[in-house]
């Protein structure tokens, strides 16, 4: 069974590069080809990552479905680990599977948008597909650098080209601003490798390693070395998310991006620098995110309201949208850094609800942002416009795009019974117990979204009919491609606003492994002062990696799962 989903694992990140490659390939100059190919390798795409998602064990914690795993330098280079090596963990798995289903929606909002240079618009589309999903599947750091720079290409050219009026602006800024911070990531990850290269010379084995499992479980950094790592690694995740102040580039972009473009950069790119905080900062540096969590929190918090209060200055939908995630991703990282004072039991099990809640937020932003988008494009095929002051009362002229976006702006706001909900709660939850100010703060975010959505809804749909100015005959509803599009993304919705224990008992067992790795290295270090630590070969961690596949095990603290303390919530 694992060998099948292992090949599903590997078809899933493959499936859009065929697909780039057929329509490049494929004779003709019809408009209808590249649409039908770039949707079939999408939803091909889609049932790999839902049979990964089925077969997913949720009671394991190490690395399931390895995937391609071989030597990617072969002979050249044997004393260098640089591997093709694929895999999911609870961390990843949801993030894979929110990519793989906005990926479809992106091509179905495409399909009568976009009419010119078709070709290039959907090869691009689905190589951006594929170097999403290599960043959470990939499993060696040089293997996830690459995808995770080569994101950029595909997305600057799809802003570039078929953006709107500033769309050369937008991309540059937008190549620019994410460059310059992954350079400094790239620097700390080399030197992660070096280091750990080093720490088991010491211990009398020395291993050259570029594993992520590897390295974020048995690699112990110094507190000064941790802390340049992080702040390396922190340059380049913290444009990625964005963190207030490194937001700047994300509006225009945003604004300036085609549909398919606004809703893979909200929905999954803006994921990509919260995940490099979750996989590379908490378990490579976790004294230094102690050591950083007051700075981390307070930039969160800025972002929270300085995101709600410029959303309800807009005049056009999509920039208000976009501001909105400047909020809503500050959530993401106010639940990843709810770190405790202490490290006993209670103190781990906040922080695993601080991680859950931070992980649920960023599939549900992803989401509802996404459908957002989606709509909004929907909107300005109609009337070409995206002024707030232009619509009115379109519920009674468009009643199924009026349910839609009513339906997410609830999912947005966190509603109960949906699923911004669930992590919203979570992330207040464990930040209330670390620092009653910041979470106050931030729940006044949660009060100013649901304000400027509401806001947005009543002068849009609501009211008196009041209709733009638009040439060609009279304005339709969502047809069935468009519903098509949202109905995924809304069951999704309810799924996880229903029964969010699905989603987070798949989560749990690794990011407890991430909220423990303070533990452990206090262990560690403790060990070492002690003198209880073995010198030999056979106890040194590179062997033990090396021994289980990149896999230890360790004794788990009994503390509640996070999974638990929301149900008895």
């Amino acid at each position: 069974m694992d060998s099948y989903l292992s090949l599903a694992l590997v078809a899933m990140v493959l499936a859009p590069v065929v697909g780039a490659v057929a329509v490049l390939a494929w004779p003709g100059d019809s408009l209808r080809t590249p649409r039908m190919v770039g949707l079939v390798a999408t939803l091909a795409s889609l049932a790999c990552a839902v049979a990964v998602m089925i077969g997913f064990r949720p009671e394991i914690a190490d690395v399931q479905m390895d995937g391609a795993n071989f030597r990617w330098l072969g002979p050249w280079l044997p004393e260098v680990e640089i591997r093709i090596h694929l895999g999911l963990d609870g961390i990843s798995l949801w993030l894979v599977v929110l990519t793989a289903l906005l990926s479809v929606t992106a091509v179905l909002v495409s399909w009568e948008a976009v009419r010119e240079r078709t070709r290039g618009f959907y090869c691009l589309l689905l190589l951006l597909e594929s170097g999403m999903l290599g960043v959470f599947a990939a499993l060696d750091i040089v293997l996830f650098y690459i995808f995770f720079e080569f994101t950029l290409i595909p997305l600057f050219f799809l802003i570039g080209i078929w953006g709107g009026s500033e769309r050369r602006l937008a991309a540059r800024k937008f190549f620019i601003y994410t460059l310059a911070g992954s350079v400094l990531t790239l620097l700390s990850l080399i030197y992660v490798v070096a280091a750990y290269h080093t720490q088991t010379a010491a211990a009398g084995h020395a291993e050259l390693t570029f594993s992520i499992p590897v390295l974020t479980k048995n690699l112990h950094l110094t507190p000064a070395e941790q802390w340049w790592v992080f702040v390396g690694l922190m340059a380049g995740f913290s444009i990625k998310v964005p963190l207030f102040p490194f937001h700047t580039w994300l509006p225009l972009a945003h604004v300036e991006a085609p549909t398919a473009g606004s809703v893979v950069l909200a929905g999954v790119l803006l994921k990509i620098g919260t995940y490099g905080f979750l996989r590379f900062n908490l378990t490579l540096a976790p004294d230094a995110a102690r050591h950083f969590l007051g700075l981390v929190s307070v930039l969160a918090v800025v972002g929270i309201i300085y995101g709600a209060l410029t959303a309800l200055a807009q005049s056009d939908i999509k920039k208000l949208v976009a501001y909105s995630s400047v909020s809503h991703l500050g959530f993401c990282m106010l639940g990843l850094f709810a770190i405790p004072a202490t490290l006993d039991p209670a103190g781990v099990n906040v922080h695993v609800i601080g991680i859950t809640g931070g992980l649920m937020q960023m599939v549900n932003h992803g989401l509802s942002t996404g459908a957002l988008f989606a709509l909004v494009g929907m909107l300005y095929e109609r009337y070409h416009t995206r002024e707030i002051r232009a619509f009115g009362g379109l519920a009674r002229k468009l009643p199924v795009l009026a349910f839609f976006f009513v339906v997410v702006t609830l999912s947005s706001i966190g509603l109960p019974g949906l699923n911004g909900f669930v992590g919203e709660f979570l992330v207040l939850l464990a930040a209330f117990q670390v620092n009653t100010t910041y979470a106050v703060l931030a729940a006044t975010g949660i009060i100013l979204g649901a304000f400027y959505m509401l806001w947005l809804v009543q002068r849009v749909f609501f009211g008196p009919l009041r209709e733009p100015h638009h040439e060609g005959g009279e304005v339709a509803d969502l047809d069935r491609r468009e519903v098509a599009a949202l109905v995924p993304i809304v069951v999704a919705c309810l799924w996880i606003g229903l029964y969010p224990n699905y989603f987070m008992s798949r989560m749990e067992p690794a990011v407890r492994d991430v909220a423990q790795r303070p533990v452990s290295y206090k262990t560690q270090r403790t060990a070492r002062v002690e003198g209880v630590e073995s010198s030999s070969p056979q106890s040194s961690p590179a062997i033990v990696a090396r021994n289980a596949g990149g896999s230890t095990t360790r004794s788990q603290p009994p503390v509640a799962s996070a999974a638990e303390a929301k149900s008895g919530d």
